[in-house]
């Protein structure tokens, strides 16, 4: 009784059986499996996206690449067309997808054979060596998608699909490989393309299998154990090598783990300052670099921890250490001093602001001290011409009556030149009548800039 609700109720949640729409899935991957015209567009530029993003590190370029790749449809028709025993759809889907590989590759083959960097990067590195990780990746990626291809009402998880599964990125992997004769990055990038179709398509063939698609040609029992037997064994054998690859992860983790344990703390606990520590592998033996300052290490310890790496199945491992002549005082000296130096870049800057700030309200306390009287001096003694000044205030009104603005007024009297036979002292400067209006526009300038008005106005009298 509590199982048969268990089991409707866990039904209820993961039927997606009677939201189908088989004869729409079959047409919507079907239409999109041919590489021509507008697909053919598509693939060249996503191959070509891909390899400028491999080959300069951005992860952005190359989202952008898995998004427009058309390969998707090709895989998912190659699961669907076994699922439902569509031979014509299979050919098709193998036939284009080849295309499509083999378009990828030399797109990508020909960029990295002319790009000036071709240097490796993070992003290439990331794609050589698959594990069961990507296998687990491919197969629940493809899930989502054909689940979603398979809707009624389609969703919009393919594009978060084709980001997930990276169809194009390992395929132009490859084409580097190529371009640059590193067969270890052909091999690696190819083989995760290959797992990546694969096991999207299995994950299409098995989710076509749970909804029930109807077979298009009857197959016979002992045909459909035989396709069932192939498939598995072409699973295996893809399958392996990943298995392999995850598997010498997990150990390279665990054996930096050990060594951390067994070396690097006690190391540490011997007052030596370590900078950092890696392992570098050769053919034959692998060496633990760790690089130190502190007290001076003698050759009997570097003789210990060899011999506890090989009581600890590290037999392969020796330990080499990179001092450098500086003791571990001398480091908290420098720590010391950089922090002091950065301290005191700190306040000095707040006493720069401190200054700068004070210097400011002088300034402003300079500007308000000016009244009308300083002023007046001052324009006497830049403008001989003028007799007398007179500087005030008024109130405006505007023409709407409703706003009102203050304004320096300031009004000007210029001596008027004399007759010259009425001139007493021939050193007295007198106004040029022509120059008048240039002279309010300085005055006008002046005033506005020590008094920090906006609005002066000048009014002159001869």
């Amino acid at each position: 009784m509590i199982f048969d609700s268990i089991k409707r109720a866990l039904d209820s949640v993961l039927n997606i059986i009677h939201e189908t729409d088989e004869p729409g899935t079959i047409r919507e991957i079907y239409d999109k499996i041919p590489v021509r015209g507008n697909n053919t567009w598509m693939l060249i530029c996503s191959a070509m996206l891909a390899s400028i993003g491999l080959d300069t590190g951005s992860g952005a370029v190359i989202i952008g690449a898995m998004l427009i790749s058309p390969l998707m449809s090709p895989i998912l028709g190659v699961g669907l067309s076994v699922g439902i025993n569509d031979r014509e759809m299979l050919w098709a889907s193998v036939k284009n997808l080849s295309l499509a590989a083999a378009a990828g590759l030399i797109v990508s083959t020909f960029y990295f054979m002319i790009t000036p960097l071709g240097e490796p990067t993070n992003e290439l590195l990331a794609r050589t060596k698959p594990t069961l990780l990507d296998v687990m990746v491919a197969f629940f990626g493809g899930v989502a998608g054909i689940v979603s291809i398979s809707r009624s009402d389609k969703s919009n998880a393919i594009p978060g699909v084709a980001i997930a599964t990276a169809l194009m990125p390992p395929l132009c992997t490859a084409g580097y490989g190529l371009a640059l004769g590193r067969f270890d990055f052909f091999f690696g990038g190819f083989y995760l393309f290959f797992i990546n179709a694969v096991f999207i398509s299995l994950a299409t063939f098995l989710i076509v299998k749970y909804l029930k698609f109807d077979i298009k040609h009857y197959v016979d029992k002992a045909t459909e154990r035989r396709v069932a037997r192939i498939m598995a064994l072409m699973l295996f054998i893809v399958v392996s090598p990943s298995a392999y690859f995850l598997y010498n992860i997990y150990q390279n983790v665990q054996t930096k783990k050990k060594i951390e344990n067994l070396i690097v703390r006690d190391f540490a606990n011997r007052n030596n300052e370590i900078i950092k520590w890696e392992v570098t592998d050769t053919d034959t033996l692998s060496t633990i670099k760790i690089y130190s300052v502190g007290n001076p290490v003698p050759d009997s310890l570097l003789q210990h921890y060899d011999q506890v790496l090989a009581q600890n199945s590290l037999s392969k491992h020796r330990v080499k250490l990179v001092q450098l002549d500086v003791s571990a005082e001398d480091v908290r000296r420098m720590a010391s001093d950089i922090t002091n130096n950065l301290t005191k870049d700190f306040l000095k800057t707040i006493e720069i602001q401190k200054m700068q700030s004070q210097r400011a309200d002088s300034l402003m306390r300079l500007a308000n001290s000016y009244t009308p009287v300083s002023a007046s001096r001052e324009l006497k003694l830049i403008f001989p011409e003028i007799d007398k000044v007179e500087v005030g205030e008024i109130v405006s009104v505007a023409e709407n009556k409703a706003k009102l603005d203050t304004v320096m007024l300031v009004m000007i009297g210029w001596k008027k030149p004399q007759p010259a036979n009425q001139t007493k002292n021939t050193s007295a400067v007198f106004v040029d009548p022509a120059k008048i209006t240039e002279y309010e526009q300085r005055i006008q300038q002046y005033m506005a800039s020590r008094f920090r008005k906006d609005s002066v106005r000048v009014s002159s009298s001869l």
